[in-house]
C-alpha cells in the first residue's frame, strides 16, 4: 500500500504535467523535493508536503532557508481529503517568514520552548496558494489532451509494475506464510507497515521510512522511526504508536 507522501508526490508531478510542464523526484533530500521544469523550460525545486486527514507536518527549523537542504524554491501543499487531490503552491521565503512568526508565537508563551520539533501548518495558512501554478511558471489551467495524456501514463505505470512483481509475489506467498502480526502507524504525513513476532518481541518495518529495519522490541522501532522522520530526537512508546492491522486499529500493548 502505497503511503501518503508517495500519492501526494505521485499527484503533484501529474498535475504539473496537465499544466504544460514536467517533474521529476529527486532523491537527495527527505524533504520530499521535485524538479519541476516549467514551460518555458526553466526549472526550480519544490518541497511537496501532504496529508490526508488534520494539517500538514513541517519543521520548526524551516523557519530559516538555511536549514533547507533541497535549496528548494516553492513548497506544494497536497491535500488528499477531497474527491480530487488540492494544490497550494507557496514560496520557500513566504514559508520560513509565515513559520517564523508561528515560532515566535509560541517561544513567547513559554521562554523554555526551543526551537525545533515538529510544526503542524493548517489549511487557512496556504488557502490563498491554492492553483497558483503561475508560480511554477506552468499554465494556470489544465490542457485536457495533456491530462488526458497523464492519466494514461499513470495507469499504464500501475499496470506494468503489477505485471512485473504480480506473479512472482502469488508463488511467494503460497510458499511461505508469515506468522507475524501484521501493524500498522501513522506519522508525520508517512504510513508504516510492520511486522510484530510475539515470540521474541521484534519487529521489522516492511513499508515506509526505515524499510528493511528490524528492532529488538516495538519502543525501539517506534523511536528509532519517528526519529528518522522527523529529524529530531523522538521518543515514542511502541505498544501505543504501532496499531493492529485490523478495522477496530487497537493499539499493539492489547496482544500483551
Amino acid at each position: 500500500m502505497e503511503d501518503v507522501s508517495e500519492q501526494g508526490i505521485r499527484a503533484f508531478v501529474t498535475a504539473v504535467v496537465m499544466h504544460g510542464g514536467r517533474a521529476e523526484r529527486l532523491a537527495t533530500s527527505r524533504r520530499n523535493p521535485v524538479r519541476v521544469w516549467a514551460v518555458d523550460g526553466t526549472s526550480c525545486v519544490v518541497r511537496v508536503r501532504t496529508k490526508a486527514t488534520g494539517d500538514w507536518k513541517a519543521r520548526r527549523q524551516d523557519e530559516s532557508l538555511e536549514t533547507d537542504d533541497t535549496d528548494s524554491s516553492f513548497w506544494v501543499f497536497v491535500d488528499l481529503a477531497q474527491s480530487e487531490p488540492a494544490f497550494f503552491i507557496v514560496s520557500s521565503e513566504e514559508m520560513a517568514t509565515d513559520i517564523r512568526g508561528e515560532v515566535d508565537l509560541w517561544v513567547q508563551d513559554s521562554p523554555l520552548r526551543t526551537r525545533t520539533g515538529h510544526h503542524a501548518i493548517a489549511v487557512g495558512r496556504v488557502q490563498h496558494a491554492r492553483d497558483k501554478w503561475a508560480l511554477l511558471g506552468l499554465n494556470p489551467t489544465v490542457d485536457p489532451a495533456l491530462a488526458e495524456a497523464a492519466r494514461t501514463a499513470s495507469e499504464q505505470s500501475v499496470r506494468t509494475a503489477v505485471r512485473r512483481t504480480g506473479k512472482k509475489k502469488a508463488i511467494a506467498e503460497e510458499e511461505f506464510v508469515d506468522p507475524r502480526v501484521r501493524v500498522v502507524a501513522d506519522f508525520d504525513g508517512y504510513r508504516l507497515c510492520a511486522r510484530f513476532d510475539p515470540a521474541t518481541g521484534r519487529l521489522e518495518i516492511m513499508q515506509g521510512p526505515m524499510q528493511g529495519r528490524r528492532f529488538e522490541d516495538p519502543t525501539e522501532a517506534a523511536s528509532a522511526v519517528a526519529t528518522h522522520i522527523s529529524g529530531d530526537v523522538e521518543v515514542r512508546d511502541g505498544w501505543t504508536f504501532w496499531e493492529l492491522e485490523t478495522p477496530e486499529r487497537l493499539p499493539l500493548g492489547s496482544l500483551r
